[in-house]
């Protein structure tokens, strides 16, 4: 436990540490289409919420609940929460083609023995999905159960950081297979994720924390988690010291 969590807190900084200018691009472009995703959910979450609240007030008996501002708002409100919580998912099947290709440069960098075998957007993106909506199922599930037992007295004061752990091993999960779909099979990747759980849980929940800083945090969020999962795998597989490596861009 303790050498996963060190290994994947070391990655993720050599990540910061080592980045040149070549992978700015990459930076830029993942951050783009990240925040234009978020601002079109939060949007549409706003939308929705008048005809959300149209619909609650006609099926209630209180005259008050068809004049109310305060049931729109409370209904945006819960639509923003539920988008945030399949936000990740729809962010890393989106940018599924452009991070697994990210994560095959940066092995190549760190591997001068891997032969990219050459890159296909539309199997990333299919694997992506598989991975991301089989996690998010997953997730939503053992958070309803934690939502109830969080009604508990006694048991909310583990409910909330249980919420927390699953919520960032399921997000690491989905990144941590932007460098294992090169070199396992869906089956194989299930039981390779669980094994490096402790890891999974960290670079999830760095990703949360980063994505939790307003504008910047979708920027570099994607980016530097994917290029750490990368390592980490990386320096588990080739028993690697942690290095130092950037993006070339192709010429």
């Amino acid at each position: 436990m303790i050498g996963q969590i060190k290994n994947i807190i070391s990655s993720f900084f050599y990540s910061i540490a080592s980045l040149k200018s070549g992978a700015i691009k990459y930076i830029l472009i993942t951050g783009f289409i990240a925040l234009l995703i978020f601002g079109v959910m939060i949007w549409g979450a706003w939308m929705l919420a008048g005809y959300g609240a149209s619909i609650v007030a006609v099926l209630t008996p209180w005259q008050w609940a068809n004049e109310s501002t305060l049931l729109s708002f409370i209904i945006g409100l819960g639509l923003i929460i539920g988008f945030i919580l399949i936000l990740k998912y729809i962010l890393l099947i989106a940018l599924s083609p452009l991070l697994s290709y990210i994560s095959e440069k940066a092995e190549k960098s760190l591997n001068r023995e891997y032969d990219i075998r050459g890159f296909s957007a539309a199997t990333s993106a299919a694997r992506s999905v598989r991975i991301n909506m089989r996690n998010m199922v997953k997730e939503i599930f053992l958070t309803i159960l934690l939502l109830i037992a969080g009604l508990i007295p006694g048991l909310n004061l583990i409910a909330i950081p249980l919420l927390f752990i699953v919520q960032a091993y399921f997000t690491g999960f989905g990144i941590m297979d932007f460098y294992l779909e090169r070199h396992m099979t869906f089956r194989e990747t299930l039981g390779e994720v669980y094994r490096h759980k402790y890891a999974s849980i960290i670079l999830g929940g760095i990703f949360m924390l980063l994505f939790a800083i307003p504008v910047l945090g979708a920027i570099v969020a994607p980016y530097f988690t994917t290029v750490a999962g990368t390592q980490y795998f990386l320096k588990n597989r080739l028993n690697l010291q942690p290095t130092t490596y950037h993006l070339k861009p192709n010429p």
